[in-house]
């Protein structure tokens, strides 16, 4: 019997980083490791809080089109892929990778 298995990608928050919430409209993080600050709006905070090490990127997507139904289905896929691969590139979120018994 051929033992197979699926490789998956929960995404976490760097525990490292500041976090400020500034008010209902968003957030600033602070990378101590990178020196950088990102300015976060409202949608993009939410997204930040998913990377919790529970969801994957289709988790995280799901939650996205779910909690935001105004924005058009095909918009929220690939803008909320650039938001959370653009905060890995720069060290604000990581990755947990598995291999899952299929």
């Amino acid at each position: 019997m051929e033992n197979t298995s699926v490789h998956v990608c929960r995404y976490i928050r760097n525990p490292d980083v500041i976090l400020s919430e500034e008010d209902e409209d968003g957030a600033l993080i602070f990378n101590p490791d990178t020196d950088q600050v990102r300015v976060l709006n409202h949608t993009a905070f939410f997204i930040w809080q998913l990377c919790n090490g529970s969801k994957d990127m289709a988790g995280i997507v799901s939650a996205v089109k779910e909690a935001f139904e105004a924005v058009p289905e095909g918009q929220v896929t690939g803008q909320t892929e650039d938001f959370v691969n653009e905060m890995v590139g720069a060290g604000f979120i990581g990755t947990l990778e598995e291999r899952e018994p299929q």
